[in-house]
């Protein structure tokens, strides 16, 4: 039985359909996030080199284990030999034959220093690699954040700037008006227009910002965008890092830190590089079993068959290399010194930015809460121009400029606001923390995405 749908009913159902593929489709710091981590490439480069890092331990450990070889040879002959006498030359003899050598060997080292060191130091490196790895995944979701914030802070200001066009078009059309009866002056055209036109050039600048912050979020995900979910301040939790000691933090920091991890892991590989180049002073010493047999392995052996076993142990004592070993010493401790000296360097950077964003966090609070009370008190101080203007007390340029400054309140809130979040997220990034969990948490500072 055949269901005929009216072309109404259809249409209804099909806009329906859209609406909640939208609505699913719909961005957020969550959804984006989910995607970055899979497409974003600087991430997804740092999972392969975690990978190829990982196989460094087989490799190394492959230098201490057994190794066997198989080598052989098969060969058709053909030989003329001829003999001499004291008279000249003598009969020649041909000889045709085949001739064979296989041989299958097994070695075990015994004592390799550096083949140990390097074993030693594959471990290392593997650790430091999956710290960096670690690095990545919180670098991807700081650079999310700041590039979703930096999308939202443009539309913020945009809309700032654009009422405040709005509002100074009214102005100078009624300043025309207003001068056209006689009530104005050119001055008052003057200054609206000027404020006009400043706020125009101000809101193509916006306009490129806010371009350009949407092709860089749109370069993390690799994907065209829906209109993203906005703050909601309402939803904003405003309160001062826990624990709320810098110490704490830095203390935690140094424990965790992804890069201070993989910046110890690059010092303690140097060191065992060290122990390896002075390693080039030692003997080798290899456990060797060797199975050979051959037919007819030389001229003098036709149809001769051999079969032999051979082991024992090998030893190696370098003796003299040119400088080469005393060279590969000191560049491996400069290494070393170097190794030392970047992990202080980046010890000290991360207090510093801990420090940084600690203090955007615990100030955040109460910037936000001061720039909302001046944003209270501009909207006052506007709307009680406006009433002195109406009244004849004030004039035209009091209003506009009580609009701008307004407009910088505002404008000082949004970048307030925005501040304190990737603050707090830079904090938790700093100590390894940030993940999904946590930007779902931030995720839920947002309203529902815009359609």
């Amino acid at each position: 039985m055949k269901t005929h749908i009216s072309p109404t009913v259809a249409a209804f159902i099909g806009a329906g359909m859209l609406s909640v593929s939208l609505s699913a489709q719909a961005d957020n710091l969550l959804s984006l996030y989910r995607d970055a981590v899979q497409a974003d490439a600087a991430y997804l480069a740092a999972q392969a080199d975690a990978r190829a890092s990982r196989e460094m331990k087989p490799q190394a450990l492959a230098r201490l284990l057994p190794n066997a070889s198989f080598s052989g040879t098969r060969y058709k002959n053909s030989n003329d030999q001829t003999y001499t006498t004291g008279l000249g030359a003598g009969d020649t003899v041909n000889s045709r034959y085949s001739s064979y050598n296989y041989s299958v060997g097994v070695t075990q080292p015994l004592f390799r220093a550096a083949a140990f060191a390097t074993w030693r130091q594959s471990r290392v490196l593997v650790e430091g690699a999956e710290a960096e790895l670690q690095g990545a995944e919180q670098d991807v979701g700081t650079r999310l954040s700041a590039a979703y914030i930096d999308v939202l802070l443009a539309e913020a200001n945009l809309e700032v700037t654009r009422a405040q066009r709005d509002s100074y078009l009214t102005h100078l059309d009624y300043a025309q008006k207003a001068f056209q009866t006689g009530r104005g002056t050119r001055t008052d055209i003057d200054e609206a227009r000027s404020q006009l036109d400043l706020a125009a050039a101000q809101t193509i600048e916006l306009q490129y910002q806010l371009n350009y912050a949407h092709d860089a979020l749109r370069a993390i995900v690799d994907r065209p965008l829906t209109p993203l979910a906005r703050l909601n301040p309402e939803r904003m939790t405003l309160v001062r890092p826990d624990p709320d000691r810098i110490e704490d933090w830095i203390q935690k920091a140094e424990g965790v830190n992804p890069q201070l991890t993989a910046l110890r892991a690059s010092v303690e590989a140097a060191s065992l590089q060290v122990k390896k180049a002075l390693s080039g002073h030692l003997p080798t010493l290899d456990f060797v079993a060797q199975r050979i047999r051959n037919e007819s392995n030389t001229t003098d052996s036709i149809d001769v068959k051999n079969d032999a076993t051979v082991y024992g142990l090998r030893a190696e004592m370098p003796i003299f290399s040119g400088g080469e070993t005393q060279s590969l010493v000191r560049q491996a401790r400069a290494e070393l010194d170097k190794a030392r000296q970047q992990l202080e360097d980046g010890r000290r950077k991360i207090g510093l930015q801990i420090r940084k964003e600690f203090d955007g966090v615990a100030q955040g609070v109460h910037w936000v809460r001061a720039y909302e009370q001046a944003v209270k008190s501009a909207e006052q101080a506007l709307e009680s121009t406006r009433k002195g203007f109406m009244a004849g007390t004030r004039s035209t340029l009091d209003v506009l400029i009580a609009e701008q400054n307004l407009a910088t309140a505002r404008r000082d809130l949004n970048r307030a606001r925005y501040q304190y979040m990737f603050s707090r997220l830079q904090l938790l990034a700093l100590v390894g923390e940030l993940k999904e969990t946590e930007i779902a948490r931030f995720n839920g500072w947002l309203d529902e995405p815009r359609q």
